[in-house]
């Protein structure tokens, strides 16, 4: 179960879908491309990984930076025979496993189940994607109180950037997200003068509004905009556009996430892209360019009107709520 305090000030983008049902009906996953790109959070359910989760779930990795995001699908590349000729696992196994390649060897051999099975999910629902670059990422260093942000993700304006999550762990990991890129951006427009950034990269206009709106790094921890707080609990699977989704890692230690990427020009619908959107962005301003500036916009984009699911009363011991309440679905509080 996924628990989601829903902040009222904000869109409620949380949806799911089974991913069983969405395998084999093409219709489905159209509509989970397409939540994707209309800036939603999306729990697959019911996609369980093959492995030693036992086994993972006692591996941690040496707190330190080149440990935090880690391209395991790098080390898939190179030949068992070669791996103790390799400084970067060397010093892997010596920080990780403290020298013990038979540890080392199980660890990875259980992570290629996982990112096999990952990429062929991906692979499933994105199957009209051209992907030039299918890497897979293991997180399972401790992240703590990250600052809210969107990702800035340079030389990517014609890229197109798919991220899934799995959480490994035992315990939950802790997110809060706040508005989306359409109704943020929209709202700062002219109060940032963000038409300056019409012929820079993406990255440089996301970076603007992180700072501006959320603050940077230095400003984690002491947030004050609305957002949503989502508990994702172990074994919960989750897709979303670090551009288009604001997002922030409140506290998580193993978790598993893809960063497939396919050329802008080569997706089934150019709508879709980020690319396109943000031009849809300067080109709507620019229609209201000579009208005057309003009362200082709010930091949540919120829609006039939103369906929203009863939230569930848990006054009662959460022990005793109906299994149905408490596995494979998302609980709205």
């Amino acid at each position: 179960m996924t628990q989601v305090f829903v902040h009222p000030e904000i869109d409620d983008n949380f949806v799911e879908y089974d991913f069983r049902e969405a395998t084999a009906d093409r219709r489905l996953q159209q509509k989970i491309v397409e939540d994707y790109y209309s800036e939603k959070v999306i729990l697959l359910r019911h996609l369980k990984f093959d492995a030693d989760l036992k086994f993972l779930r006692g591996v941690t990795f040496y707190q330190k930076w080149k440990w935090k995001k880690l391209a395991l699908s790098n080390f898939e590349l190179i030949p068992p025979e070669k791996h103790q000729e390799v400084p970067e696992i060397i010093e892997f196994v010596r920080d990780v496993f403290e020298g013990d390649w038979g540890r080392f060897n199980y660890f990875l051999d259980q992570a290629k189940l996982v990112n096999n099975q990952l990429r062929s999910a991906i692979g499933a629902l994105f199957a009209d994607f051209d992907f030039i670059r299918r890497d897979i990422i293991w997180r399972f260093t401790e992240t703590r109180v990250e600052n809210l942000h969107f990702d800035l993700d340079r030389n990517c304006d014609n890229l197109e950037l798919i991220r899934f999550y799995a959480n490994l762990d035992d315990i939950p990991r802790i997110w809060y997200t706040a508005a989306t890129f359409t109704p943020l951006a929209s709202a700062w427009y002219k109060k940032l003068n963000l038409d300056r950034f019409r012929d820079q990269p993406n990255d440089k206009l996301l970076k603007e509004l992180t700072t501006r709106v959320f603050g940077d790094w230095h400003a984690r921890g002491r947030d004050m905009v609305p957002r949503h707080l989502v508990l994702f609990e172990p074994g919960d699977v989750w897709l979303t556009d670090g551009r288009q989704v604001t997002h922030q890692v409140i506290y998580g230690r193993r978790v598993v996430s893809s960063l497939f990427i396919a050329s802008s020009d080569t997706v089934p619908d150019p709508k879709w892209t980020f690319r396109q959107k943000v031009a849809d962005l300067h080109q709507s301003q620019l229609l209201t360019k000579d009208l005057p500036m309003t009362e200082e916009p709010p930091p949540a984009g919120k829609s006039p009107s939103i369906e929203r699911k009863k939230p569930l009363d848990l006054s009662v011991s959460w022990e005793n709520l109906p299994e149905n309440e408490r596995n494979d679905r998302i609980v709205r509080i």
